[in-house]
């Protein structure tokens, strides 16, 4: 399957390429994404979408086998007189963050929320020396910052900026998390081609504390390590064809380049030595989704 895997996504790369000629691809330009004009709450409502499918994925930071088979996906909002609610399990639809805030600024083109969010989640490496069972992990973190969001016809940009505040760390950086991500959504007779292509800010804090090794974990195993700030890049597209009223096909590949500050980590390295995980991140999947 992984052969079949690398063959479907060289594809779909490909196909983004050559329409990046004209247009930068994404499949997240909803209805939600799109304000109403006549309207200053014009976000308020719900979207919710279920998933099943197939999912084959890997990379330098997971164990491939807790990242391959069958998953479900649930992708959600809902919003009150601007006050809302996201939920994104799916990570294909990386620039979706699960976040709690307030939209309050809509025009035509721009949408400004203030969020609250989660961008990374806990990190966990265990491994032995001399016998004795070594961990090295960091929790989930968490952040109170900005989002743009600019919708022209079928394209999307949307920029996020998140100061991060934990107990394990208080960072000099102004941003400890920012991003941004350009779409385009192209429509073929019944089938949707959507692309999204972002880039990823992580500073030397929010590193160090899930990739970073302190003199005091040092061993004969793993050195002293300080990440530096770092920026991931990834591509993403899919292919979708309405099954039914509610019924969505989708196939989707997504590669991911992550910082080198990441991939020096001793963690991350003594990981891809022993479990020979590969430098760069590649996703596929085959999904059916409920849209209610």
């Amino acid at each position: 399957m992984n052969c079949l895997h690398k063959k479907i996504s060289s594809l779909l790369l490909t196909t983004i390429l050559a329409s990046c000629a004209g247009h930068s691809l994404a499949e997240d330009i909803g209805k939600d994404d799109k304000p109403d004009q006549d309207r200053s709450d014009n976000r308020d409502g719900y979207s919710l979408s279920l998933g099943l499918g197939y999912m084959n994925s890997e990379s330098p930071l997971d164990d491939e086998e807790d990242t391959d088979g069958m998953r479900l996906v649930i992708d959600g909002r809902y919003q009150w007189k601007g006050l809302f609610v996201e939920f994104a399990n799916d990570p294909s639809r990386d620039k979706n963050l699960p976040a709690i805030g307030y939209n309050f600024y809509s025009t035509v083109h721009w949408n400004l929320d203030l969020i609250a969010a989660a961008a990374t989640v806990d990190s966990e490496f265990n491994y032995k020396v001399d016998g004795q069972e070594k961990q090295i992990s960091g929790e989930a973190t968490r952040g109170i910052g900005l989002r743009a969001q600019g919708v022209w016809g079928n394209s999307i940009v949307q920029m996020v900026a998140l100061p991060y505040f934990h107990q394990d760390f208080r960072s000099n950086s102004a941003v400890d998390y920012a991003s941004l991500w350009f779409g385009h959504r192209w429509q073929i007779e019944n089938w949707s081609v959507n692309g999204l292509l972002g880039a990823v800010y992580k500073s030397s804090g929010l590193l160090d504390h899930h990739f970073g090794v302190t003199e005091s974990e040092a061993d004969e195993i793993v050195w002293a390590y300080e990440p530096s700030s770092g920026i991931d890049y990834t591509a993403y597209i899919d292919l979708s064809y309405p099954v039914s009223k509610n019924i969505l096909f989708q196939i989707y590949s997504r590669h991911t380049q992550y910082s080198d500050q990441t991939l020096d980590s001793p963690i991350i390295e003594f990981a891809r030595k022993w479990e020979e995980r590969p430098e760069k991140e590649h996703e596929f999947g085959i999904l059916l989704n409920y849209v209610f």
